[in-house]
């Protein structure tokens, strides 16, 4: 009779395993065809830009109000999500779908600035509640390998999008078809979380939403992170619209080999989120995420100095190496640190800090390629990559245990 019961209670336990990690699966499916739709035209936005007839110093502007949108809405995104449910990603995919396929239609420079603003107003409702329902779905002792197998799946998508985009792009010879097919994907992932997901949680006991600055940015560790978001967004964003641009005038690529580029950066990041994640498990989240900075801030230096295409290759490979841990790992530790209840508007937080990186960033990035030279931009960039690596290293804990 004991042994009996134990058996039932073993098979419920690897049964209830296998659907958490089968219900991951399908849903890391569903955001990697998001991914994929919004990767098929995004390493070419700055592009785009130009050829609607912005100026290279303005262009920097489109990306920040994308961004400020995404920073005003990012919290209260996360809270909703905590209080209703992760379910709610599926209306604001739809939502995303219309916003992409709108891109061809706008007019006027007016328009396409209302545009950006609602495209990072919906951003915010999508990718970090995503997350918010992989930390939920995991342990802390299989947390950062999961959310690297999650990060694994949209960066798999992300690698075949920038190539298929910079090819139809070159032979067809506008931008218009990489919106209309980049449309499809958030429908498509809407079915298959609609068919086979369909657990997206009904959210937690409602609560009054508090700042952040109230709960979780008392915990140190989440505030390190915090600093380190805004820190690396602020980084990248400085190199958001130039870098393209650099490639296309300074060495004569053209969007195919764009598109290839972010295929192997794609290859090269996936491999590094997961085996970063899966290495922070066992020897330390601080560990995962201050070394590879270092790789990321040589790849970026060596990027601004690059004369030909595949030394530019070379450097980006760096940076898909350096640069992928913080996305993988600090998302994990993020899930240590912080519980259930209240990791959706944690995200929510680490988004909007990122977003108010990326609000600036863009801004002096054009301003510095515009009126300096477009290799500027890549060193202030790397800079800014070491002043964060040494902020992780006198502020962050060693150890990866922290009180809740």
């Amino acid at each position: 009779m004991i042994l009996e019961k134990a058996k039932k209670t073993l098979q419920k336990k690897i049964g209830d395993i296998f659907r958490v990690e089968l219900l991951l699966l399908l849903f890391a499916i569903a955001m990697a065809l998001v991914t994929f739709g919004e990767s098929v035209y995004a390493s070419f936005m700055s592009l785009f830009l130009r050829d609607f007839g912005i100026p290279v110093v303005q262009i920097g502007f489109f990306f920040t109000v994308f961004y400020a949108a995404n920073a005003l809405i990012a919290i209260p995104a996360g809270y909703i999500s905590d209080r209703m449910g992760r379910k709610i990603i599926v209306v604001f995919l739809l939502i995303l779908s219309g916003i992409v396929v709108s891109y061809p239609l706008v007019k006027t420079t007016g328009q396409l600035y209302l545009l950006r603003i609602a495209h990072g107003a919906v951003f915010a409702f999508i990718f970090p509640v995503a997350r918010a329902y992989v930390m939920d779905k995991t342990s802390e002792t299989n947390r950062g390998q999961t959310m690297g197998t999650y990060v694994l799946f949209c960066s798999i998508a992300s690698m075949i999008a920038p190539l298929t985009g910079g090819i139809i792009r070159d032979q067809i010879g506008n931008f218009n078809p990489l919106f209309y097919i980049a449309a499809v994907f958030p429908l498509i992932s809407i079915l298959l979380l609609l068919i086979s997901v369909r657990d997206l949680g009904k959210g937690f006991t409602l609560q009054k939403m508090s700042l952040p600055t109230r709960e979780l940015v008392k915990n140190k560790v989440f505030a390190v992170i915090l600093l380190m978001f805004t820190m690396l967004f602020f980084a990248n964003g400085i190199l958001t619209p130039i870098m393209s641009i650099f490639a296309f005038e300074e060495l004569g690529m053209s969007y195919t080999m764009l598109g290839l580029l972010g295929t192997f950066m794609g290859v090269i990041y996936a491999v590094s989120q997961f085996v970063a994640g899966t290495l922070s498990d066992h020897y330390g989240r601080k560990t995962l995420l201050v070394y590879p900075l270092f790789i990321y801030a040589l790849g970026v230096a060596l990027a601004g100095l690059s004369v030909t295409p595949s030394m530019f290759f070379l450097s980006y490979m760096l940076v898909g190496i350096g640069a992928a841990p913080y996305a993988t790992v600090a998302y994990s530790y993020i899930g240590d640190v912080v519980h259930s209840e209240r990791r959706g508007i944690a995200v929510g937080t680490v988004s909007s800090l990122s977003s108010i990186g990326m609000i600036f960033g863009p801004m002096i990035g054009s301003a510095l390629g515009g009126f300096a030279g477009l290799r500027i931009p890549f060193f202030a960039a790397s800079g800014m990559v070491l002043l964060t690596i040494l902020m992780l290293s006198l502020l962050l804990p060693k150890g990866t245990e922290v009180n809740k």
